[in-house]
């Protein structure tokens, strides 16, 4: 199956890619205890390729013979699903596809020996109806039954985690029940976006044993090349926000709007004159209907209002001029403008531009990979929806804390197929920060997931949840804030030697009286050396987890330590650092600020009599938030 699959895939580098995915996927499982029932996690940067990752996945795991029933989970979108069957058609050509709708046909196709694929979507009714199949089906009992979960994050896990008084979310409970219709089964948890599924609390039955991350490939265009600091000249385009605008009655298209489009009108003319026959332009404006309506009024309004300036012979080239010198800048080959202004009249006067508002309420039947589309929507295109050839996008959605996974997700400029010599992000320049945010956390996720040796962390700024609360245990989760001082209300008074023992190393780089800095290597020891703490109390473990995680997300900070001896002070005397010595750790907020008190024991202040090293630590960069678990 697998090599059957490998075969049909192309560029060669793709299937190249997915041969290492699925090795390296298939030695963590074998590695692996059996369960009845086991989550993992596959993960890959936002369309950067899951879906042919995991179908090879599957494949593998047909080639075996133990694997005959395989359910793939989408979101709850017509769109989606139906995409989904479509792509497992063209590439599984030994297996039996299934669509939600064939259930009754379920029964006799279990008698062949191909192995069956069954597409449906999260929606309750089609869960319901398929949980009531397998439960029924005896002939399933001795199979395993494979799940994947794409877009794990959405939707499966239960939304009332954090309320003791409600019963499990109906999601979340019936792919439990699918998931232990079975002798045993394998949950491939499939994401870009894993916050939710790594923050859940140590008892959850939707963490994943293990986490397997794979590579982009190499013409892949992602964070790292979009969201750059400082911003990426070559595709990126502020503008001012202009939902306000687009909404009001007149009928002037907003500047920013007006520039997007006419970018887009002169990519499809190069492309067309290129005998290229796709290529799309997403705007994201909200996730409000109402909203995506008005854009799509005030767009198609300009279109006609072209389209009439064709048919009357006017000349509106001067207009486009400008859009055409930026695509130029980036594109020295692009066709004369002559040839494009040219081209561009007959596009519009074949009426080959097409205006698609895509959301909850206009599904429908539309094909992205034919024809030159203005894709117009919120929820629906920003998370799952694979658009190709997208050249340009207009982004201004903002919350005022809005949650990474979802906003991350609504990153559909990455993919392959793009174009960078005429790609184009038109964007708010402090939307465009926050982006540039979450690709630093993204970022960091992955090189934890990499190398996984416990709990990942998760750092975001303040004015950022990691992902949506109602999924969470909040008693679970544990949150460090940089720019606070942390110490123990319970400390350890039984360290005295073993940091007495450190000082000759940690004195050596004085920067003023009483404070140096140190590097990691001595932190760390320091840290180890200050003995127990209750987790509760002061979580050593945190702080160390934290402050590497740090290291790879912004390496340029430093650490200091700030020595005082002889400090008289008694247990529980508030914050227990002097006012001078708060002062002074507040003028280094980008870096660490460790300070050791050498506490005199006295019984009489509610010591044990024995001199101690009291600590206290405040992360690096003020605001930022550092996620994990308890």
């Amino acid at each position: 199956m697998l090599q059957t699959y490998l075969n049909k895939l192309t560029p060669p580098e793709l299937a190249d890619s997915v041969k290492n995915t699925v090795s390296g996927f298939m030695d963590k499982l074998a590695q692996t205890e059996l369960k009845k029932a086991q989550n993992v996690l596959l993960l890959g940067n936002v369309q950067s390729g899951k879906t042919a990752q995991v179908l090879g996945v599957l494949s593998a795991l047909a080639d075996d013979g133990d694997h005959k029933v395989f359910l793939y989970l989408t979101t709850d979108s017509v769109d989606l699903q139906q995409q989904t069957v479509k792509r497992a058609k063209t590439s599984l050509d030994r297996f039996i596809i299934l669509s939600e709708d064939d259930d009754k046909s379920f029964t006799q196709v279990m008698k062949a020996d191909n192995p069956i694929l069954v597409v449906i979507k999260k929606n309750a009714s089609v869960l319901k109806r398929w949980r009531n199949l397998f439960k029924s089906q005896e002939n399933l009992k001795g199979y395993p039954l494979v799940i994947v979960d794409d877009e794990a994050d959405a939707a499966s896990l239960n939304t009332n985690a954090d309320k003791k008084d409600k019963d499990t979310s109906t999601i979340n409970k019936l792919l439990n029940e699918i998931k232990n219709s079975c002798c045993q089964s394998l949950f491939i948890q499939l994401t870009a976006t894993p916050q939710s599924l790594l923050l859940q609390h140590q008892e959850s039955e939707w963490q994943p044993e293990f986490i397997h991350f794979f590579e982009a490939g190499e013409k892949y265009i992602g964070g790292n090349f979009v969201f750059s600091d400082p911003p990426n000249k070559l595709i990126f385009r502020p503008i001012d926000s202009e939902l306000d605008e687009i909404k009001d009655d007149s009928g002037e298209i907003p500047e920013g709007v007006k520039r997007a489009l006419q970018s887009f009108l002169l990519t499809c003319a190069e492309f067309d004159l290129c005998r290229k026959t796709n290529c799309n332009f997403a705007l994201h404006p909200s996730y409000k209907i109402q909203d995506h309506t008005a854009f799509a009024d005030k767009i198609q309004a300009c279109l006609n209002d072209l389209v009439q300036a064709v048919n009357n012979d006017e000349n509106f080239a001067n207009s486009f001029k400008e859009s055409y010198q930026d695509l130029q800048q980036t594109k020295p080959d692009i066709h004369h403008f002559e040839e494009i202004y040219e081209n561009l009249t007959a596009l519009l006067q074949d009426k080959r531009i097409s205006v698609v508002v895509l959301n909850s309420k206009t599904e429908a039947d539309f094909d992205l990979e034919k024809g030159f589309n203005i894709v117009i929507g919120g929820n629906v295109i920003g998370r799952g929806l694979t658009i190709p050839k997208l050249q340009t996008v207009y982004y201004s959605r903002t919350a005022k804390k809005p949650n990474a996974d979802t906003f991350w997700q609504h990153s559909r400029i990455f993919g392959y197929d793009r174009d960078t010599s005429l790609l184009r992000l038109y964007m708010p320049m402090d939307v465009y920060k926050f982006f540039v945010s979450l690709n630093q956390a993204n970022n960091l996720i992955i090189e934890q997931a990499k190398q996984l040796n416990g709990n990942v962390q998760i750092i975001y700024p303040k004015n950022i949840n990691p992902t949506r609360k109602n999924v969470l245990k909040s008693d679970a989760v544990n949150q460090l804030v940089g720019g606070v001082n942390y110490f123990p209300f319970k400390p350890n008074e039984k360290n005295l030697s073993q940091i007495n023992r450190l000082l000759p190393i940690t004195e050596q780089n004085p920067i003023k009286e009483d404070l140096y800095q140190i590097d990691n290597e001595t932190l760390f020891l320091i840290l180890e050396n200050l003995g127990n703490y209750q987790s509760d109390d002061w979580d050593k473990e945190k702080f160390v987890t934290s402050i590497q995680a740090l290291q790879t997300q912004r390496p340029s900070f430093k650490n200091y330590v700030l020595i005082k001896k002889g400090r008289k002070i008694g247990r529980a005397t508030g914050t227990m650092l002097s006012e001078d010595d708060r002062k002074l750790g507040d003028k280094y907020p980008n870096d660490l600020f460790l300070t050791l008190y050498l506490v005199v024991g006295d019984e009489k202040k509610g010591w044990k009599g024995e001199d101690f090293w009291l600590p206290n630590i405040k992360l690096p960069h003020k605001g930022l938030v550092y996620w994990g678990l308890k």
